[in-house]
């Protein structure tokens, strides 16, 4: 008699991450599987936990109203407005949708978002990607490392460990290896950002010696990979969570000026904000808002600065503050 297959660590995870994903509680009979699934090897359990943290992390994505922190702060009074709550199991999110991809089994894919989407993608291998708005991801499941483009916009990523099969993500020249950790890589004009949510990554550029002279990047920190200066990093964990705010659909304030702010509004909606007066485009701001409700953030500029606000179907003008 053939010896039964012993099931390798990546076909466990892969399994972890089709549970995962699933709708909870789930039915009598698919509870009963899993509890026989999980019976049947002891990695299994583990893997589980793994998956459904990281499945965690990006079903957050949601559109809320605005937030506790934001109605505290100094300058900004939260209008009197109705809040939608709006979540990823209905199907979207107003305006920031927020997509789940079926577990990619093809071993090359290539994936987009449109303007407001955030698309949560799990990966054969039992990673998990989460995508922002007017994204593109070109993914290759090579039987020796896992190769992922950017071709544009920004992506996250919590990666299955894995020694034998490198996670590399290409954005431009800009490489980012990982084996089992937590990134996101973002597209500039001037080069590529490098954000460690977990673990360690090892970032380089092609056009400067390859990952001969690659740097390591450890949680917390952040670079820029770029062909023209050589990266400095810097370990902002603070900065890193607020940046990558858009995973739950939301927009971080804190430090920006209002024209920064209302450009944010601008990749996620259809509606645009327009700031007319220069004085009032230089204000900072605090806290978070709901990116799907630019109407709320007008109404709020509104009543702290006493702006005059007009609207069309397809502009909000943000005129002189009084």
């Amino acid at each position: 008699m053939a010896p039964t297959p012993v099931e390798t660590s990546e076909q466990i995870e892969h399994a972890a991450s089709l549970w995962a994903v699933k709708e909870y509680p789930l039915s009598a009979d698919d509870e009963a599987v899993l509890q026989d699934w999980l019976a049947g090897d002891p990695r299994r359990r583990g893997a589980l936990l793994r998956a459904q943290a990281g499945w965690h992390a990006l079903s957050r994505a949601r559109a809320l109203g605005p937030s506790a922190e934001w109605q505290g702060a100094s300058r900004l009074p939260v209008p009197n407005l109705s809040r939608r709550r709006l979540f990823a199991a209905a199907g979207g999110l107003g305006l920031v949708a927020a997509s789940v991809l079926a577990v990619i089994g093809l071993r090359t894919h290539e994936t987009m978002t449109h303007t407001g989407e955030i698309r949560r993608l799990p990966m054969s291998d039992g990673s998990i990607a989460a995508m922002n708005t007017e994204s593109r991801l070109r993914i290759d499941m090579a039987e020796t490392e896992r190769r992922i483009e950017l071709v544009k916009g920004e992506a996250w990523f919590k990666v299955a460990k894995n020694k034998e099969r490198p996670f590399i993500v290409a954005a431009g020249t800009a490489r980012v290896r990982a084996v089992g950790t937590a990134f996101s890589v973002k597209k500039l004009e001037d080069g590529v950002e490098v954000l460690v949510t977990e673990g360690t990554v090892m970032a380089w550029s092609t056009q400067d010696g390859g990952d001969e002279r690659a740097i390591r990047l450890n949680a917390g920190d952040r670079t820029i990979i770029s062909d023209h200066k050589p990266a400095h990093i810097r370990h902002a964990p603070d900065d890193i969570d607020d940046d990558l705010a858009w995973r739950e659909g939301q927009i971080a304030l804190n430090g920006k000026s209002l024209s920064e702010v209302a450009g944010e509004f601008n990749r996620y909606n259809q509606i645009k904000i327009v700031i007319q007066d220069s004085d009032l485009a230089k204000e900072r701001l605090i806290g978070r808002l709901s990116a799907n409700d630019p109407e709320a953030f007008s109404n709020a500029i509104q009543q702290a600065y006493g702006a005059n606000i007009s609207r069309t179907e397809k502009i909000i003008l943000i005129g002189t503050k009084k």
